[in-house]
């Protein structure tokens, strides 16, 4: 399986964008992280939906005793208002400086083990520095089900153990 033909195309971010816009590019794209690039397009950071609502909607008193909450907490729920100003806020607040990162060429092992490095469901794509796009953990696994559907609707024949296909 070819990581480069499961790299799902983003936009990046940068400075001066939004939270807005972090979130119309991720749920447009269907990807839980954007990278972060500086003004010659490099990548320097990456931008997780995880990471963003672990600031904004999340009080830390909360994830340490998360399965003491009770169902009704309407004092800490998010309001129209706080979500309106959290989505104004600059997307260079919740930069990570950490980039699980890997060619286009290398192995589906490799970009798992990394993604399990870093503790995240995606890794972004680079080749010779340029950001090619990102493979997530949803769509590895929907490629391997279409293979596998292939396969027993005979369209796909698996080539020989140790041969090269």
């Amino acid at each position: 399986m070819k990581l480069e033909r499961l790299a799902v195309t983003t936009e990046t971010m940068r400075a001066g964008m939004t939270l807005r816009q972090f979130f119309e590019e991720a749920v447009r794209s269907n990807v839980p992280g954007l990278p972060f690039v500086d003004e010659t397009n490099r990548i320097i950071g990456r931008v997780s939906v995880r990471d963003v609502f672990k600031h904004i909607a999340i009080p830390p008193s909360v994830v340490a005793l998360a399965g003491a909450v009770g169902d009704r907490t309407d004092r800490l729920d998010l309001s129209e208002k706080k979500i309106l100003r959290a989505l104004a806020s600059p997307v260079d607040k919740f930069v990570l400086d950490e980039v699980p990162a890997v060619s286009p060429y290398s192995s589906l092992v490799k970009a798992l083990a990394i993604m399990e490095a870093y503790n995240t469901h995606y890794i972004f794509l680079i080749d010779q520095g340029d950001y090619v796009g990102v493979v997530t953990r949803m769509v590895i696994a929907e490629r391997m089900l279409e293979v596998l559907h292939a396969i027993e609707h005979g369209h796909v024949h698996l080539p020989e153990e140790g041969t090269v296909g």
